[in-house]
């Protein structure tokens, strides 16, 4: 059994004045500096969140400034391809006109060279024939 006599109460007392003074050199200032801590970490939590969410507004704005020089882009490559095709028609245009020109110009020597070979084996032709009718008769 336990006697309860005045050991007790002065280890009672002993244990509560320990407490106390543990209480006040110990556990009060790791509670405050606990405490502290946890506001920091909040504080930072504030800020990153912060940061995070600036971060992903900016992010956004990246991307919607992407899209459109993108798209600015494309229609740019478009307007160049179409003049590009225009001029590419033109070109090709001129090259055929050209070119007709040329042939109609070529088949027209052509047909004047033919004319002049033609009438000058025509002027031979008597004179040819003679000489082979003198050469058939002599012989």
């Amino acid at each position: 059994m336990i006697d309860l006599n005045a050991t007790f109460f002065v280890q009672a007392v002993n244990f509560l004045l320990i407490l106390i003074l543990l209480n006040v050199i110990l556990i009060g200032p790791i509670r405050r500096m606990l405490k502290k801590r946890a506001e920091f970490i909040a504080s930072q939590m504030e800020g990153i969140e912060s940061f995070t969410t600036s971060a992903d507004t900016k992010l956004k704005d990246y991307e919607a400034a992407l899209d459109a020089a993108r798209t600015a882009a494309t229609a740019g490559r478009l307007s160049m391809k179409a003049e590009g095709q225009v001029k590419e028609k033109a070109i090709l245009d001129a090259a055929g006109a050209e070119a007709a020109a040329k042939v109609q110009a070529a088949r027209a020597d052509i047909a004047s060279q033919s004319e002049a070979a033609n009438k000058a084996l025509v002027a031979k032709v008597s004179g040819l024939a003679s000489k082979a009718v003198a050469k058939v008769l002599a012989a």
